[in-house]
């Protein structure tokens, strides 16, 4: 596994790896994900447009020194040993290590990773609490203070520690810095997902803005900051989904979505009927998104990035045979194996959403 962020030169330096054509980047979006072979991304030319904010590292692979953040995420691919998942805007970026964060500064985005070597070696609520702590002082300072997007991979978040789940002890400690920085935020979280990895340090990136979106909540659902204390000391710190204008696009982004309803897990231990169960629920906040905003949003192959996170790999082929046939081949999908945040779910998806690019 990749240290994150191999290579990173000090802040305000930038790539010496040219990835933005040479003609108007008006066409390129202001963000973009891509996902790409490890041989494409260390290539000379890596297949984006515009300027790579960060690469996310599913898998065993080694990685050239590059500027911007480059993050390991602990998550193995169920088909392929490595792949990479690409951050990318028209806006060009500055690259800068600050607070043992690597970021992607521009005009409209701040894109960050965690250096998981940068805090001591505690136990994870208070890991995650002094994460958190870092965190906020840092985008305020920065100007872009408005959280849109984190994405929280937490090794064995399952295990019992200590007399409780780890995700729980995730979840107070999240809580707790949300709480001490922005006391009065509730209902307006940002969109995230939080999955576990069999090994590897807690990893966190994240996307924030100068302004704020606009949280989403599904209406067939407890908001997940309202949850019964069955569900741990601290319920979780996150909106269903957000939407983001940048410019000429908008984007929903899909927090992690699984098979829940009201505030209790569905259809325990049969996968075909989970797998309907989260289909109905992002499809639920795609309208929510799309009437909330006037947007129109469209959970369709030319507009959505999503990523599967799978707990059993024996349920791969069953699992794409179910999102084949809803979305079509050509959706942008990676499956990754990952343990969900309660035991019973086996699927759980997430991604982002864009809106149609203007007509020229």
């Amino acid at each position: 596994m990749i240290p994150s962020s191999p290579g990173q030169p000090k802040g305000g330096e930038t790539a010496s790896l040219q990835v933005a054509p040479a003609t108007s980047l008006d066409h390129v979006a202001p963000l973009a994900f891509t996902y790409v072979s490890p041989e494409a991304y260390l290539s000379s030319e890596p297949p984006v447009c515009g300027h790579i904010l960060a690469a996310v590292i599913h898998g065993e692979m080694a990685a050239a020194p590059r500027p911007w953040p480059q993050v390991s995420s602990g998550l193995r691919p169920l088909e392929t040993t490595a792949a990479v998942e690409l951050l990318h805007s028209r806006f060009p970026p500055r690259y800068a290590v600050e607070d043992g964060f690597d970021l992607a500064i521009t005009e409209e985005i701040l894109c960050g990773a965690w250096r998981p070597d940068t805090l001591p070696d505690v136990p994870l609520e208070g890991l995650t609490e002094a994460l958190y702590e870092r965190l906020f002082p840092l985008i305020e300072r920065l100007g872009f203070p408005h959280l849109q997007r984190i994405w929280n991979v937490v090794p064995a978040i399952n295990a019992e520690e200590g007399g409780m789940e780890r995700y729980k002890q995730f979840c107070m400690g999240r809580h707790a810095a949300f709480s001490k920085y922005l006391p009065d935020i509730d209902g307006r979280y940002p969109s995230a997902s939080a999955v576990g990895s069999a090994e590897g340090p807690l990893c966190v990136y994240f996307l924030a803005a100068r302004t704020p979106g606009t949280p989403i909540e599904n209406p067939n659902q407890v908001s997940a900051y309202n949850y019964p204390r069955q569900y741990g000391p601290r319920s979780p710190s996150f909106s269903r989904a957000l939407v983001r204008r940048w410019q000429d696009q908008a984007c929903l982004f899909l927090s992690g979505t699984a098979s829940i309803k009201g505030h209790e897990s569905k259809h325990n231990g049969a996968l075909a009927a989970q797998a309907d169960e989260t289909l109905d629920n992002l499809k639920t906040l795609v309208a929510v998104g799309s009437d909330a905003s006037g947007i129109g949003f469209d959970l369709a192959p030319a507009t959505s990035v999503l990523k599967a996170y799978v707990r059993r790999p024996t349920d791969l082929l069953a699992i794409r045979d179910l999102l084949h046939r809803h979305f079509g081949r050509s959706m942008k999908l990676l499956y990754l194996q990952a343990d969900i945040c309660r035991v019973e779910l086996l699927l759980e998806l997430d991604g982002v959403v864009f809106s149609a690019p203007p007509a020229t």
